[in-house]
C-alpha cells in the first residue's frame, strides 16, 4: 500500500491463543511534524487541490513519486483522507444528499447567523484582510442592520469547509531525504 508503513516496527502476536505467533505491524507508533516547520514559509509551498487530485497524484506532481502521499497527509495533519480531503462534483453532491437528504434541503436549512464585523478587503499592496464575523442567535441577527448580517445555510457552511480543505501545504522537495530518515528512525527504531 505504501512505503510509509514499511517504517513501522512489527510485533509478534498470538492471534488465536494457541502459541502460533504472527508478526503484526505496530501502527500505534506515531510521527509528528514539528510545529515550527508547519509555520515556516521557507520549507513549504501553498497549494490548492484541483478537481480529481488525490494525495498520491499530488505527491507525484511535486515529488515525482506517488508513494510520498503519506507526507502530503502528514504535513497537512490529515488523519482521514476520505473525509478530510476535499470533495468535487459528483462526490460533493452525493455527500450533501447523503447528509441532508437533498441539495435544496441543505440550501434551505440555516446553519448559523453571523454579524459581520468587517468585510473582506484587499489593500493597495495586495494584502488580503479576511472577513471577520461573530456567530449570533436569531434574535440578535434580526436586530442587526441587513447590510451587516449574513445567514449561512448548511450547504454554504459545508462548502466553506470543503473549500478550506483545498488549501494545503507541500513540503519542499529538498527536505524529503531528511524527513524520510527522521520518520524511519522514530517509527522503526523508536528514537
Amino acid at each position: 500500500m505504501s512505503n510509509y508503513f514499511k517504517f513501522f516496527p512489527t510485533t509478534p502476536h498470538d492471534l488465536t491463543n494457541v502459541g502460533q505467533k504472527v508478526d503484526l505491524t505496530n501502527i500505534i507508533r506515531r510521527f509528528k511534524i514539528r510545529p515550527d516547520l508547519l509555520t515556516d514559509t521557507r520549507v513549504y509551498y501553498n497549494y490548492e487541490i484541483q478537481s480529481g487530485e488525490r494525495p498520491d497524484t499530488v505527491a507525484d506532481k511535486f515529488y515525482d513519486d506517488s508513494s510520498f502521499y503519506w507526507l502530503i497527509l502528514l504535513f497537512n495533519k490529515i488523519d482521514d483522507p476520505i473525509f478530510e480531503w476535499p470533495l468535487f462534483n459528483y462526490d460533493w453532491e452525493q455527500y450533501i444528499k447523503g447528509k441532508y437528504g437533498s441539495i435544496s434541503s441543505a440550501q434551505a436549512t440555516v446553519h448559523e447567523y453571523r454579524k459581520i464585523l468587517n468585510e473582506k478587503t484587499v489593500k493597495y499592496d495586495g494584502t488580503i484582510i479576511p472577513e471577520r464575523y461573530v456567530v449570533v442567535d436569531s434574535t440578535t441577527y434580526s436586530g442587526v442592520n441587513p447590510s451587516s448580517r449574513q445567514s449561512i445555510s448548511k450547504y454554504d457552511w459545508e462548502d466553506e469547509l470543503n473549500e478550506e480543505r483545498r488549501k494545503i501545504k507541500i513540503l519542499h522537495e529538498r527536505y524529503l531525504s531528511n524527513i524520510t530518515k527522521q520518520v524511519k528512525s522514530i517509527l522503526k527504531d523508536g528514537i
